[in-house]
């Protein structure tokens, strides 16, 4: 299980457990890619642009722009890292698209037509999802006086929590998705998902 995509609301943790997971794969001497969406190529800059709150674009463009940047990301940089044998660690992936802009019939029909090729061509072996409570993600942005994204509401926080749980229904039949409670101290869920993955730290592959 190489490509292991993290998921979550805004300040669910899921960067934090990317980052151990990374560490934890640095230690163990496996050779990884660590990455996120949207992506750090130009694209994707333009899109942050956006969710973080400095440009603002119309839902359709978003999705649009989103959906280009991950296919450039999985082409460009995701494959080409799994193809060399290493574990790949995405923040984020095309179920954020969904949960974040809409699974009612028409939205969720367009956003997985603009990203058919990346979800017929390149699935997450696993997807952990980082299941933190809306009100305490709001009090860990609420610390972080940099975050001034697009998605920092309570309301907002909740309606994306109960589409992520749709979405990973929809899907689960080619989308593995493990739920992580994502209020627990971060070494406890570290360590949950090293046993998840056979990834503990006496275990070679």
């Amino acid at each position: 299980m190489k490509f292991i995509v993290f998921e979550g609301l805004e300040g669910s943790g899921k960067t934090t457990q990317l980052r151990l997971l990374a560490e934890r794969l640095k230690t163990l001497g496996k050779p990884y890619l660590a990455t996120r969406q949207p992506s750090d190529n130009p694209v994707g800059a333009l899109m942050r642009t956006s969710t973080d709150g400095f440009l603002t674009l119309e839902n359709e463009t978003m999705a649009l722009l989103v959906a280009a940047d991950r296919y450039q990301h999985v082409y460009g940089e995701i494959s080409p890292a799994l193809d060399a044998g290493k574990y790949v660690l995405c923040d984020r992936y095309y179920f954020s698209s969904f949960a974040c802009q809409g699974i009612e019939p028409g939205v969720f029909a367009r956003i997985a037509a603009y990203n058919a090729l990346v979800m017929a061509y390149c699935r997450p072996h696993i997807t952990f999802f980082l299941d933190t409570a809306p009100e305490e993600c709001m009090r860990r942005i609420t610390a972080n006086r940099d975050y001034g994204g697009l998605y920092d509401s309570l309301s907002q926080l909740e309606a994306i929590r109960q589409r992520y749980g749709m979405i990973f229904e929809d899907l689960k039949e080619t989308n593995p998705t493990i739920v992580i409670d994502g209020n627990k101290d971060e070494g406890r869920i570290a360590t949950e998902i090293a046993a998840h993955l056979g990834l503990e730290q006496n275990v070679e592959e």
